[in-house]
């Protein structure tokens, strides 16, 4: 299959492109110019043609879409430097150029694969992530976060509308909170997500701080000169934070799969598989790298896992990878030695 994937030079593009290749498929990368620290990254593989375009240029996206059979949109604009105008030119018109560029330029088009957020189930008007029971397809925020949040699901909102209307043959993926391996280490070679120093930083910084906040740095600052390095977040009523994110390996596999079921065409699915726990998993964090660990109750709750069981019956969908392996990736890396993993590089550079 010839496939045009959009973003191919990112975090989850570099690693679907990696299996892409390896399942025998032909890639068009379509690659932002801004990004263009990252546009080497298959520079030697004859596999791979690469289309510099904007989103926001219908012209450039009509010529990227001409003779491919699939497409996957992984393209949009994050952590970026734009203006929230910009995001929705790119993150919503830009997934409206592909739609009607695949529309007229691919009557046979095979599969359209939006990447889209689990960020579409946060509320703007609550503070933190609490959720009592696993976090399904159907539980869709009314409210959506300006400006990535709300301009992803205005992306997904199209594709699934053009799939009904037109009869493309769509299917949308929502990504947990991606670690990618070679990002998931601090300087003090810890996990990121339980990392004590920017916990310390932020209480030291406090203006006008509270009597509370003086006592829990004042802790902190102890644990840190005792050698603690990571840290065990609580939410406000006392339960230990937990999380469900997915490695940048296990998205890249549940892409594939998304091209490879026809019981996908049609749905939306949120790729995940990737469940800590803080105090089960950071004392054990703590004793495999050799540091020390300390408690902390956050000011706003994080609490929430994914139900899977509709990725795992239509899509065929279970994660490959949990902490442990993700980590041993992650101290690879760092070592310098090989690993099967695409590392992401410098964005906007």
């Amino acid at each position: 299959m010839k496939i045009l994937v959009t973003g191919s030079h990112g975090r989850v593009g570099g690693n679907l492109v990696k299996r892409l290749l390896d399942q025998g498929h032909d890639i068009r990368g379509f690659v932002y110019p801004g990004d263009a620290s990252r546009a080497g990254k298959w520079a030697d593989v004859d596999e791979v043609e690469i289309v510099e375009g904007d989103l926001r240029d219908f012209e450039a996206v009509s010529r990227a879409v001409e003779g491919v059979d699939a497409v996957y949109h992984l393209a949009a604009a994050f952590a970026s430097p734009h203006s929230n105008i910009e995001y929705l030119q790119i993150n919503g018109l830009g997934t409206l150029h592909l739609l009607e560029a695949v529309r007229e330029k691919v009557p046979q088009l095979q599969r359209f694969v939006y990447a889209c957020t689990e960020a579409i189930y946060w509320k703007v008007e609550e503070s933190g992530r609490l959720f009592e029971k696993p976090i399904s397809e159907d539980m869709v925020s009314a409210t959506h976060a300006m400006p990535y949040f709300l301009t992803k699901w205005i992306g997904e909102e199209l594709v699934m509308n053009y799939g009904a209307q037109y009869g493309l043959p769509c299917v949308v993926c929502r990504f947990a909170t991606i670690f990618e391996p070679s990002e998931f280490l601090t300087e003090d070679g810890v996990p990121k997500f339980c990392a004590l120093r920017p916990v310390l930083g932020r209480l030291r910084r406090a203006k006008n701080p509270t009597g509370e906040q003086r006592a829990q740095c004042a802790a902190l600052e102890k644990a840190w000169a005792e050698g603690a390095r990571v840290l065990i977040s609580r939410c406000p009523d006392g339960r230990s934070f937990k999380q469900e994110w997915a490695d940048v390996r296990d998205i890249a596999l549940g892409l594939a799969l998304a091209l490879e079921r026809d019981d996908a065409i049609g749905e939306a699915f949120t790729l995940g598989g990737l469940r800590i726990v803080w105090a089960d998993d950071v004392p054990q964090i703590a004793q495999r790298l050799g540091v020390g660990y300390a408690e902390a109750t956050m000011p706003a709750p994080n609490f929430f896992e994914f139900d899977r069981t509709k990725a795992q019956n239509l899509l065929g969908y279970r994660a490959e990878h949990d902490l442990w392996s993700t980590l041993n990736a992650a101290l690879a890396m760092r070592a310098g030695k090989k690993t099967d993993v695409v590392p992401t590089g410098v964005r906007y550079g």
